[in-house]
């Protein structure tokens, strides 16, 4: 599935929830018709959203990215051992370590107890090269000056540090041998054979969607800012502004604390300035649906039951990380769901219209 994630109701409008889009009970006929069920060229004119330029990429799925995959599904479940000889590139150091600078302490220079895989870069080269070859329960110290700028912690970039380094373990990475018996146990395929094949479905999903996303981006946003909203229906505009309002005071209302100081605490804002912020983006998100509402109309684009018990259940499961479709039903409503996956074929059908360019041919 081109699983883009949904612009539209991805918009969490400020309020933390999603606020719904349809009845339970909408059904499939009516999702083009439930909402903004009038001309739509009284409010937009709509840009051209075919034929758009854009910049693309192929991409195949090669050996060498497969045999990446399976070493990192075996470093998953690798054991750490502990070993005599000196600390190479690869093996994971428990360290205690103290920094100063000009002869203090600094924050966030020292810790107990770090586990640290060398060759990660989680520390300057310098840092890791010193435990290269230390043995457990070595004393070590070295100097060195923070790049510039460092942006780990630019507050220390170009700045003359010292470390003291106490080395309490060397431990190399032992890695489970790749069989089937191993397949089998750990990762649930029948044989090597059907575990590579998923990989390569898997990669071959993820590079789809990471082109579409890529694509998608540039497409989109030459339609929404090439389309001018003539006006806006009032009654949208108010019903989105009030439930996000209202979904607001109800939180502040839990929290048992003023209006006032609860949008203070959580957007820095005044009042005023929190309504002038609601207001415009209420704007943004109707303009973005009456875009993908134009665009669905104008190409009969809908959504089967099969295709939404389909999507919806890959939408609870990979971005939601809920543990079915039920369970994604019972948090949004089912219009608006159905209204999000309506929305993602749009998406993907000026993706498709698009006329790409791609850069690495």
């Amino acid at each position: 599935m081109k699983k883009l994630i949904a612009l539209l109701l991805s918009m969490v409008c400020a309020a933390g929830t999603m606020v719904s889009c349809g009845k339970a009970d909408d059904g499939f006929d009516g999702i083009l018709t439930h909402n903004y069920n009038y001309d739509l060229s009284e409010y937009i004119d709509l840009a051209e959203y075919k034929g758009l330029p854009a910049e693309g990429y192929r991409y195949e799925v090669t050996d060498e990215m497969v045999e990446e995959q399976i070493l990192s599904t075996r470093s998953f479940y690798s054991r750490l051992t502990d070993v005599e000889r000196g600390a190479q590139i690869g093996d994971t150091v428990y360290i205690d370590y103290v920094g100063t600078m000009d002869g203090a302490e600094f924050e966030g220079g020292s810790e107990t107890d770090c586990e640290l895989t060398l060759g990660t870069g989680t520390f300057p080269d310098e840092f890791e090269n010193a435990i290269l070859g230390a043995t457990a329960e070595t004393e070590l110290s070295v100097d060195f000056t923070f790049p510039d700028p460092y942006l780990t912690a630019p507050e220390y970039s170009g700045r003359d540090v010292h470390f003291d380094i106490h080395v309490h373990t060397v431990c190399e990475q032992e890695l489970p041998e790749y069989t089937e018996d191993f397949v089998r146990g750990y990762l649930g395929y029948d044989s090597i054979a059907d575990f590579e094949a998923g990989l390569r479905q898997l990669l071959a999903d993820r590079y789809q969607n990471m082109y579409y996303q890529y694509v998608n981006g540039q497409v989109w946003n030459t339609v929404y800012e090439n389309t001018t909203v003539k006006k806006f229906p009032e009654d949208e505009v108010r019903k989105q502004y009030d439930e996000v309002v209202e979904a607001e005071k109800y939180y502040a209302g839990l929290q048992g604390i003023n209006f006032a100081d609860y949008i203070g605490v959580n957007y820095q804002m005044t009042e005023d300035e929190y309504y002038a912020f609601v207001q415009e983006e209420v704007e943004k998100r109707i303009k973005r649906e009456m875009i993908c509402y134009a665009i669905a109309r104008a190409e009969n684009i809908t959504l089967t039951e099969e295709e939404y018990k389909k999507r919806a259940t890959e939408y609870a499961l990979d971005y939601y990380g809920l543990e079915s479709l039920e369970a994604f039903e019972t948090v949004y409503s089912h219009g608006s769901i159905c209204q999000m996956l309506m929305f993602d074929k749009v998406h993907e059908a000026i993706v498709d219209y698009a006329e790409i360019t791609y850069v690495n041919d």
